[in-house]
This record gives C-alpha cells, structure tokens and sequence, in this order.
C-alpha cells in the first residue's frame, strides 16, 4: 500500500525544504511543458515543490492528479506567463463524445495543498458556451496575483477551501461556480458580458460558500449583471465591502427562474460601494449583514474547517497522519466471542458467506452459505449485517440489477435460520437510476434502525462536477424499527462529489460517517462526523486510504476502531486503526483473509454461533 500522507523520498526535495524545478518553453529549463514538471514531481510529498515557470504562453492542458500534493506554480508575472487552451463543451472529446462542461478546463487541480502565483490561466473558446480555464477539486488551495481569463464558467471552484489574494477573474456567465468555501481577497471581478458572477452549488450541510472581501466589480461599457444566481437551491455567496460598478444591476440577486431559492440560498452584502452597491432595490431575500454578523465571517472562520487550516502560512492545526502499524496488536475480543464478516468475491450468486476471526488478523471462512436464488432471482451483492437490540441479526444486500430502486432483507436468530428474503423499494419515489451498496446502522437513541445506499439520481438531479451523469451518487437513508414499515427516502450526505459505500459509526457520543470519494480521480475513504446519524454531516476529512479503495467495514476494539477496506484495483485487503479518525495505523502486512475473498460488514458474535455454522 502507497500511503497518502506519508513522508517519502523526493525526486526534488528532502523533508521541509522547498525546491524549484524550471519550465521553459525555449528549453533552457528543466522542461518545456508545465504538465511534464507536473508529471516528474514526487507523489503523496509533504515538501514544496515550486514549478517555476518562465514567461511564455503554454498552449497545453495541465492536470495535477490527487497523489501530486504541495505543488506551487510560479510564474513572474501574470501578463506575460500564460497556461491557455481553446476547448469548450461541445466539442469531440478523447471517448468521442461532445465533452460537458467539466472536461473542457485548462488547467484542472486534484491534489491537496496546491498554490498558484503570478501566472494567467486561460481559456480562450470565447463566447462558444461552457469553457473552463480553470477547475480546482481538492483541499487548502492558495492563490496570489493570477488571472483567470474566459467567458462562460470560467473559474470553477467545486470542492475543498480555496483562498484567492488579488487575482483578476473575468468572464461573463456564470463564471466563478460551484461548491467550493472560497475566500477571494481583494479581487478584481471583470464583467465582460451581460450575465452572473457567480452561480454557487454549495451544499446544504456545508456552513460557507464563496466570500469575497474588499474586492471590486469592473465592466465592459453597458453590460448589466447579476452578482449571483444559485445553482442549487443552497447557493452561498457574500460580499464584505466590496466597490461594485454600474453593471450590477440595482436588484442585485437572481432566483434562477425559481422562486423556491429564495426561500434556501444564502446571499448576502455588507457596506458595498460604487455606482452598483446601492442596496435600496435589492432583492427582499438576499440579506445585508449586521456589524456583528460581518465581524464573524473571517478568513480563519470560513477557511479554518476541521484542521485549523490558514491560508496565509500554509500551516494545519491537524493533519491526517497514517503510519504503519509498529507490531501487531491482538484485538480485544472475550473468551466467549469472535468477530464475524460478511464476505464477498467473485461468485455473487453464490450466497452469503461468513469469515470468522479470534484477533482481527486471520480470518477463516465458514462453510455455510445462505442458499439462492435470492428475491426475484435478483443477485446478492456487499451483504452487510447489524445485531439489534434484541439478539436479531438483520441483513441487508444490492441486488446489482441496473434501474433496482431497493435492496434485499432477511434476518436471523443464529446466522443459520433465516427469516424469508424480501425486496424492499425505497427509491420508488424517486427518479433514481440504481441502488448500491446498502449498510445498516443500530441508533440506540432513537431506537431505529439506519439503513443507508448510495443512488445516482437521474436528469442531473444533483448538479455538480459530474464524470457522468449515470454515476454521480450520494448517500441516501431510511430508518424501520421492525424492518415492515420504513420511513420515506431521504438525502443523507452530499459533499458535493461523488460518494458511496457509507458507513455510520457512533463514537464517544459523535456520529461518524466513514465514506468512499466516488469521483474517479480520488477513489478512497474519508470522514465526516456529525451529532446525530441523520446529518448535518461536518467537512470531510483528507483520505486516509489510498487510491481505489472502498467498502469500509469497522468494529470497536476498546478505544480503537478498526477499519478494513478493499483496494479494488490491487484485489487486496486493507486495514487501518484509529482512535480519533485523524491518526491512522496501517496494520494491513498483517492481514490473512482467505483468498478471492473480502469482508463487506464486520460484528462481535457469540462464540457459540460457530458450532452452529459447522453442522
């Protein structure tokens, strides 16, 4: 396993120093493309590397991919050291298809703690529709004097914390957008055509969105604008005494076509000024902030998040740290208990399997399987399992058939006798285009069962950075107390990616939600913790696994959780030990689990239930 935070060997740096690398286009660097400094940069680092490049205008597309963290690009000076591309949606992508929107950026940043100075990123597409110069979905992103130059959707800031210091943006629609908290300090906002600034699809459990502070709104001659229309209902954008031109227009907020957002997006102004900060006609839904209110919303409020991140140092509080396991550490089961999983492999149809364990590390398969065909001749796929209060072992599986809006049930006294299998709908009420990989969770205090899925809602439901629209999922849940009648379907974690394989855990009076980030360049586990299994979840922890890893599974062993996962791609099992889900052990060399096999749900069962399963 390559971990993500780790300390490593760099091609380019040792341990706290900060290096720089050339990009030249006339080759007196190291490189003539800035993607090929990308490439040669270490993976998983925790040293700077600045990428120092020379002016010039790059015509090339630049990725920096989720493994390549503390990277700066650096140019001299923004005006004469240009990143620029021409694509635009529409037009044949790589597959053959017109690209949507989210695959025409010039530059597109996936990794954590990126920072950018003195450099233009351009797209150059014009008024043609969607075009993106720039797209940034990771974490603690810093931004100093860069422009970022397009027309429709030019800046799109979707996921994580970014903080932009006197950058130049321009374009015309929507052309700062997405989910993103986003701090953009004396920024110049340049409106070159008649249109929206910003167009947020902040989430709704998500606390801040884009804030800009003593900033200035600029124009074209006779173009009029709006200063944000809310993309999904939730949309947060404010301005902190910001100077604003003729072109906003005196109402100043747009509902878009719906007046159901002006009950839900969160728009605000306070002390703006010029010709356009005249708040007399302003829409009555959009709010001006008190004194007291604007005294709240600081950089260190809206960008500190669960780390104590600041922008301005570059320095976190508290950073996920996974370590390898120094030896192994026997898990604290009684005499008269054994851990038993659930498994999986390649033989869906063949039923549900359970491995069984004394100390966590070496597993055993038992021989019994719970005959099929299941419901309906549907399959059985990721059977996870929950004890309730009363002794009853609840299971509850995917049925892995494409348009299914349910999942399977059944339950048992002994895992030997089992109840009759049952298809429940859940989704029918929804436009939803599957349903995987259902869990289930016991909630002592309300003394109802949590059973959670992971569906893609079709006709682009949940609008966000989409690879595709047939697999952009997030967690939904039901709650039963006797598994007959179930409440109606609700969204449980949006964190504005997409996410599956949830997880609730209740830790020392804390709800967390152990998760898969869906979205194809990450593709490994993060957290995010609330007071109630139902949500408000708070941001999402740094992923603690690497790449293409999922299918959490976790069971307290006195104060550590244990959480074994699979990497999908490798055909591994993983596991990692935690008290406090930001310091990790990988215990993973010490892992025996039988062969083509994997554990979807692990639980603490009598020892007794194993001389059932023989017989």
């Amino acid at each position: 396993m390559n971990l993500p935070l780790l300390l490593g060997v760099s091609l380019f740096t040792s341990a706290g120093l900060r290096a720089q690398v050339v990009v030249a286009a006339d080759g007196s660097g190291q490189f003539k493309t800035v993607q090929q400094a990308v490439d040669a940069a270490p993976a998983h680092s925790r040293s700077r590397l600045v990428i120092h490049i020379k002016p010039g205008a790059y015509q090339e597309r630049v990725t920096v991919p989720p493994e390549k963290t503390f990277l700066t690009l650096e140019g001299e000076d923004p005006r004469t050291t240009v990143i620029t591309a021409g694509v635009h949606a529409g037009m044949p992508g790589p597959n053959g298809r017109p690209l949507i929107t989210f695959g025409t950026p010039t530059v597109f940043i996936q990794a954590n703690d990126f920072t950018a100075e003195n450099l233009t990123f351009e797209n150059s597409a014009g008024a043609q529709g969607q075009a993106l110069a720039f797209t940034i979905m990771s974490d603690r992103g810093v931004f100093r004097n860069c422009r970022f130059l397009g027309y429709q959707d030019t800046l799109l800031a979707q996921a994580g914390r970014q903080y932009f210091d006197h950058c130049y943006i321009e374009g015309a629609v929507d052309f700062i957008f997405g989910g993103s908290a986003a701090w953009f300090e004396g920024c110049e906002i340049h409106v070159k055509a008649t249109g929206y600034i910003t167009a947020p699809n902040t989430p709704k459990d998500q606390r801040y969105g884009y804030v800009f502070s003593h900033s200035k709104i600029t124009s074209e001659p006779n173009v009029q604008t709006y200063l944000s229309r809310p993309w999904r209902p939730y949309g947060y954008t404010v301005y902190l005494g910001t100077e604003m031109s003729e072109a906003v227009r005196p109402v100043g907020w747009n509902n878009w076509n719906d007046p159901n957002r002006e009950k839900t997006a969160r728009y605000g102004e306070y002390q703006s000024s010029g010709p356009g900060g005249e708040t007399t006609a302003r829409g009555h839904w959009a709010h001006l902030l008190t004194d007291a209110e604007a005294r709240e919303l600081t950089v260190e409020s809206v960008l500190g998040g669960i780390d104590g991140w600041n922008p301005k140092t570059g320095t976190v509080r508290s950073a996920v740290v996974v370590s390898k396991e120094p030896s192994a550490a026997k898990a604290a089961i009684a005499r008269d208990s054994v851990w038993i999983a659930t498994t999986a492999g390649r033989d869906a149809a063949g039923g549900l399997r359970l491995a069984y364990s004394a100390d966590g590390y070496k597993w055993t398969e038992t021989s019994h399987a719970l005959p099929f065909p299941a419901v309906g001749q549907k399959q059985m796929l990721d059977p996870r399992l929950v004890q309730g209060p009363d002794g009853t072992f609840h299971l509850v599986w995917a049925t892995g058939l494409k348009g299914d809006k349910g999942f399977g049930y059944a339950s048992s006294k002994d895992l030997v006798q089992w109840s009759e299998q049952k298809y429940v709908e859940v989704m029918a009420k929804q436009d939803a285009l599957d349903l995987a990989a259902p869990n289930l969770f016991y909630d002592e205090v309300s003394r109802r069962f949590v059973v959670t899925w992971a569906s893609t809602i079709s006709r682009n439901f949940i609008q966000s950075f989409q690879e595709e629209v047939e697999d952009n999922p997030r967690i939904w849940y039901t709650t039963t107390r006797d598994f007959e009648v179930f409440s109606e379907a609700e969204l449980l974690f949006d964190p504005n990616y997409s996410v599956r394989d949830g997880a609730i855990l209740e830790d020392r009076g804390r709800y967390v939600l152990i998760h898969n980030d869906n979205t194809r360049p990450m593709s490994n586990l993060r957290v995010s913790a609330s007071s109630t299994p139902f949500g408000p979840w708070g941001p999402s922890s740094d992923a603690f696994t690497d790449k293409f890893t999922g299918s959490p599974a976790a069971i307290q062993s006195g104060r550590d959780w244990w959480i074994y996962y699979t990497n999908g791609q490798a055909g591994s099992i993983g596991l990692v030990k935690t008290r406090d889900f930001r310091s990790f052990q990988d215990g993973s060399a010490q892992m025996s689990f039988p062969e083509g096999r994997r554990p979807i749900s692990v639980l603490k069962a009598p020892r007794s239930v194993l001389g059932l399963l023989a017989k």
